[in-house]
């Protein structure tokens, strides 16, 4: 059952979502959703390296500029982030905005406002003993050192 936390980052998501330790994050994504022109969820998988809190407040994502995601972005501004792991799961309501292109041309780069954080867990009297056990997880398929190198360039680039 989801529970309203307000609208602001809880310290948990702050320090999933600040962009150190990325190595502790490799394989693991980060599920959204955006409208689509037919007003449907519209789903997608980033990593840890494509996503930065900047505050409470305050998220900064890439996503390759000609996707539907990026297009649905543009038009609603809507993204909700689930963050699912191990024993918890968080959804992030936010309004995101298109920002000044990043180096790379083939990215566009978005600030999504937060407008309200849900946190998911079974009811210890309907569901006992009940919980996630693992989160969405990816193989990279490339070396560790060279995708912690380019989730590092990317979140460079998003802090700016």
């Amino acid at each position: 059952m989801s529970r309203d936390l307000g609208n602001e980052l809880p310290g948990a998501l702050l320090s999933m979502l600040d962009g150190h330790d990325l190595s502790s994050r490799m394989g693991k994504a980060i599920l959204i959703a955006t409208v689509d022109a037919h007003g449907r969820a519209h789903p997608a998988l980033l990593s840890y390296g494509e996503v930065v809190a900047v505050d409470a407040r305050r998220l900064r994502l890439t996503t390759y500029r000609t996707s539907g995601t990026s297009n649905n972005l543009r038009r609603s501004g809507r993204l909700t982030l689930c963050l699912i792991e191990a024993g918890m799961a968080y959804y992030v309501k936010t309004l995101a905005v298109e920002q000044e292109a990043p180096s790379n041309p083939a990215l566009a780069r978005f600030e999504a406002t937060v407008e309200q954080v849900l946190v998911d867990q079974a009811r210890e009297d309907l569901e006992p003993g009940a919980r996630l056990t693992r989160g969405i997880e990816f193989d990279p398929g490339r070396p560790a050192a060279e995708v912690l190198a380019a989730w590092e360039a990317a979140l460079d680039t998003l802090r700016s």
